[in-house]
């Protein structure tokens, strides 16, 4: 019985912890996309959801625009039409802890390509920008980099990569702080668990 109350208490100790960290996700527009396909909530199941990008095969009829992609079957590409769609946005329910990876090819430098928000839907407090630098004439050259920003965004503003930019696997992981809090909570209660029992 006292094991059953003591892992009882060590999960209410854990569940704030777990609640307030935010998950890990990878999104790899892998799949066949339908011309002028849009992503919207095509990832909502790992929390995540776009406002005016589209999914876009990689079809050897257009070689070599994206070839050589991470994902072979499809990448996105963020589409304003400056009237309607103004703006371009991914949204984290859960957010993102001061890292967000991904892929991306571009012709043309890009100032304040990606930018991270604090709110969703690019509000709340400006966290960080990401610059996007030219790779590739024919968007056949894709290059991994690693956004860092100060705490934990909801929402990254692709509005400038519109047009210009194609975007692959974006993830993101869990703070590393959290799971080393996550870590050193199980250990002491562990412990304390142990010293119950004797």
């Amino acid at each position: 019985m006292k094991l059953a109350s003591t892992l009882s208490l060590i999960a209410l100790a854990l569940a704030p912890a777990l609640s307030s960290a935010a998950t890990g996700f990878t999104v790899d527009f892998e799949k066949n996309w339908s011309y002028g396909e849009a992503v919207d909530n095509q990832y909502a199941a790992q929390g995540v959801s776009f406002t005016n990008v589209l999914g876009v095969s990689n079809d050897p009829a257009f070689d070599p625009y994206y070839s050589n992609a991470p994902s072979p079957l499809g990448v996105a590409m963020a589409q304003l039409d400056g009237v309607t769609n103004t703006t371009a946005f991914m949204n984290v329910a859960g957010g993102v802890d001061g890292l967000l990876s991904f892929f991306y090819s571009t012709p043309t430098d890009v100032v304040g390509a990606v930018k991270a928000y604090s709110g969703l839907n690019g509000t709340g407090t400006l966290l960080g920008t990401f610059d996007l630098v030219a790779n590739a004439a024919a968007y056949d050259t894709w290059t991994a980099v690693n956004f860092t920003f100060a705490g934990t965004a909801l929402s990254f503003d692709l509005s400038a990569t519109a047009n210009v930019a194609g975007l692959d696997n974006i993830s993101a992981v869990p703070e590393p702080s959290t799971w080393a809090l996550v870590a050193c909570s199980l250990g002491l209660m562990g412990l304390n668990l142990r010293r119950r029992m004797k």
